[in-house]
């Protein structure tokens, strides 16, 4: 697993008000938590993010400047806020970890070989789940994991249980939950040919991910 260096600032300013502050002087408004001094509200360079969320889960030396000095933890980015159309980084969230204590995270799952079913028996390839919550040491996260699906045929499918992890790892999803199937062809046909009644429309309140926009979680 990987580890990126990132230098950050702490910001001695709060709310939605000050973060549009920051963000129209090219800043992005964030937030370390998790240890046991309990949250930094901080200013991160966008340019100097950017590598850090090329990657799924990376290890951070988060270096946090403020007037009496530095201080270095050891983090995570546990969530990442964009705006819904420009898809610009709106908000940063780091979860200060201990190298000698186990985390969750969730992990991508990646898809290997090309199942017979649907390469000699025409059928379909549907993917259920595209990660994977996992449980282990920091420096055990891998990038990913694999999912060999080369055996699928036709009705065949893979769930949780049958995914191979080291002893390192203790997989957190349900066993019996569906990564991925193979149907027949014939019911993607007759899916396309269901007559579906549109239902009334429905007047509701501003969704989540609107009053989301913009908002600082400290």
């Amino acid at each position: 697993m990987e580890t990126f260096e990132l230098t950050t600032e702490v910001r001695t300013g709060r709310g939605k008000g000050y973060a549009r502050k920051l963000r129209r002087i090219g800043l992005i408004p964030g937030v370390v938590y998790g240890g046991s001094d309990g949250s930094t509200p901080l200013s991160i360079d966008p340019k100097k993010l950017s590598k850090t969320l090329e990657k799924e889960n990376v290890l951070i030396d988060l270096i946090i400047k403020d007037g009496e000095g530095t201080t270095k933890k050891t983090a995570i980015i546990k969530e990442v806020q964009r705006d819904p159309v420009t898809q610009a980084v709106l908000h940063v969230d780091f979860f200060e970890i201990s190298m000698d204590k186990p985390i969750e995270v969730e992990v991508p799952l990646e898809l290997v070989g090309k199942a017979k079913g649907v390469t000699e028996g025409g059928g379909v390839l549907e993917i259920a789940m595209r990660t994977l919550k996992i449980e282990c040491l920091p420096s055990a996260i891998p990038d990913h994991l694999e999912v060999d699906i080369s055996n699928l045929d036709i009705g065949d499918f893979i769930t949780v249980r049958d995914v191979k992890v080291p002893q390192t790892i203790r997989i957190i999803d349900e066993p019996e939950k569906t990564i991925v199937t193979v149907v027949p062809p014939m019911m993607e046909e007759a899916a396309e040919r269901v007559e579906v009644t549109p239902a009334e429309p429905e007047v509701i309140g501003k969704g989540k991910a609107e009053e989301a926009e913009g908002e600082e979680e400290t």
